[in-house]
């Protein structure tokens, strides 16, 4: 028989051996008494095994934590020098959050040159097909994702790439897709904040084997087609190979990525962002019904796709604070989740591209920038969830303009601006600083000096945001128009060539300052509830599309 060396220089055990006296009545009563000794040896093993136990699971945890956050790519959220304004809080000193999402048909992998096309792609800079601008109340009470379809014309700003070393000059009536390419998708930020006027908060961009694995991580999304569908793919048409039978479809894997490209089988791209809406709907509904993923092994395969996949801003590029942006998302109701389509038409300059219908879109970013629930039900205590309460605490404003703060927070009479003329139009400094005097910015002054430039220019120092806000709200400026620069104690405004008469700016979007924040939706908007399990999309049989 083995003998078993004692440990700590306590007796031997006696392996079923008879022992002699007092010493094997001792073990007896030590044993009965449950102490002793041998009892305090093994409960101090046992403490030590489950202490380095517990310290090597976390440091696995630790570990795992770090590979997923290593997942992540990340990068400068604006790399344009548009700014946009931002909701003033409400009582709770909640703000709203504004998340730019963005789809990419980027090859930059094997795997998405697999799902995407030829090898050939697989230098090609991605283009950001989908954009989803993700807005959630101040109170998380509601949110609302809207879309503008890829072909739309609008002006992207200068931008600059990551590393700063590369300049891409401002373009105007291009396609929104294109924004992508200039620097990346803080290119996209920017077009999005000089579109809206608003300010974004975060973006994310995924790419398309990132959607197929998604899909597969939750097990399949549900959507549905009014009739069985076949878009059947032919070289240098079109077509994604979907291939759906009538009514209701679990999908995941490629036929994910399939259904969230299709476009001539809804007719048009308007008719892929209504299907990508209700695809994003039925994914949330889906996360949802699986009790917040609590299978350990579906989330952690949601998690490796979703890190591997995502690209997000350098602030939220850690698990943790993605997670918590998770929580806010998840505390907003199914059915006050909205999605909709801005309005668009066949733009005038190229039929075949859009451009947006206005003043209905200009509506919706008053709305945003009020906080005003998209689906029209009233929060809990009435009034918008944000800034934007009936009792004016903030402004409404037109496209772009700045939620001004409450006029009690600003002492107008001890706010000192000048105002110099670079429209080319005679007196016009004078005319604005009346107009400033008359609205209570007594300290108001003309002077000379501006030169010739083509855009309006109100440029405020460090700490000045709220008087900047509240000039802006009182001469109905776009937010595009606010320029910070580090701590000037007077505030400099330059009329460009953009503002020459009136003494309010002139907005495209229909609503003056002081006016009332729209509390509807335009009538040219359909928009859905992420609630909608019964939503079918409707075929368009035409052309390459075949039903079977």
């Amino acid at each position: 028989m083995t003998n078993v060396e004692p440990i700590s220089g306590e007796p031997a055990a006696d392996h079923g051996m008879p022992e002699l006296g007092g010493r094997t009545a001792a073990r007896q009563a030590a044993r009965r008494g449950g102490g002793g000794k041998r009892g305090r040896r093994w409960i101090k093993i046992t403490s030590i095994t489950l202490g380095l136990t517990l310290v090597a699971g976390c440091g696995a945890a630790y570990l795992y934590y770090q590979h997923l956050n290593d997942n992540i790519l990340s990068g400068s959220k604006n790399l344009s020098d548009a700014k946009g304004a931002r909701t003033a809080p409400n009582a709770a000193g909640q703000t709203p959050l504004n998340i730019l999402l963005i789809g990419t048909d980027t090859r930059g992998s094997a795997a998405d040159v697999a799902l995407g096309g030829s090898a050939g792609d697989a230098g090609r800079a991605g283009l950001a097909d989908v954009q989803m601008l993700l807005h959630i109340s101040a109170d998380r009470s509601n949110a609302s994702m809207i879309s503008i379809p890829r072909d739309t014309l609008v002006d992207i700003p200068t931008c600059h790439s990551e590393d700063g070393k590369t300049t891409y000059p401002a373009r105007k009536h291009a396609m929104i897709n294109e924004a992508l390419p200039n620097g990346g998708p803080g290119c996209v930020v920017g077009t999005w904040i000089k579109l809206t006027g608003l300010e974004i908060d975060h973006y994310m961009m995924v790419d398309f084997a990132g959607v197929v694995s998604m899909a597969d991580a939750v097990g399949g999304v549900p959507v549905c087609v009014n009739m069985n569908l076949y878009d059947r793919y032919q070289p240098g048409i079109g077509g994604t190979g979907l291939k759906l039978p009538k009514g209701t479809t679990y999908i995941k894997g490629e036929q994910a990525l399939q259904w969230l490209r299709t476009r001539d089988a809804w007719g048009d791209d308007i008719g892929r962002t209504k299907a990508q809406h209700l695809y994003l709907s039925a994914m949330v509904r889906q996360l949802k019904k699986n009790g917040s993923l609590a299978d350990p092994g579906q989330l952690m395969s949601l998690a490796e796709a979703a890190t591997k996949s995502i690209a997000v801003d350098k602030p939220i590029a850690d698990i943790k604070k993605l997670y918590d942006l998770g929580n806010d998302l998840r505390s907003v109701p199914t059915e006050r989740t909205t999605s909709l389509t801005v309005p668009v038409d066949a733009a005038k300059s190229d039929p075949d591209r859009l451009e947006l219908v206005q003043p209905d879109t200009n509506q919706i970013w008053k709305m945003l920038l009020a906080d005003t629930p998209i689906d029209g039900k009233s929060v809990k205590g009435g009034g918008a969830s944000g800034g934007a309460s009936p009792d004016a605490s903030a402004s409404p404003s037109p496209s772009g303009t700045v939620a001004a703060a409450p006029a009690r927070e600003v002492a107008k009479g001890n706010v000192s601006i000048t105002v110099q003329n670079a429209s080319g139009a005679t007196a016009r400094a004078t005319e604005i600083k009346d107009a400033l005097i008359e609205a209570g910015f007594t300290k108001a002054t003309a002077i000379g000096g501006g030169g010739s430039q083509e855009s309006t220019v109100l440029t405020y120092g460090s700490g000045q945001s709220s008087q900047a806000q509240a000039i802006a709200n009182a001469l109905n400026l776009p937010s595009s128009a606010l320029k910070e620069s580090g701590s000037e104690k007077t505030l400099s405004l330059v009329i460009g060539t953009d503002w020459t008469s009136g003494a309010g700016y002139p907005d495209s979007g229909g609503t003056s300052a002081g006016g009332s924040a729209p509390t509807k939706l335009p009538k040219s908007v359909e928009s859905t509830s992420a609630d909608d399990d019964k939503t079918c999309m409707t075929v368009n049989p035409q052309g390459h599309i075949y039903t079977y």
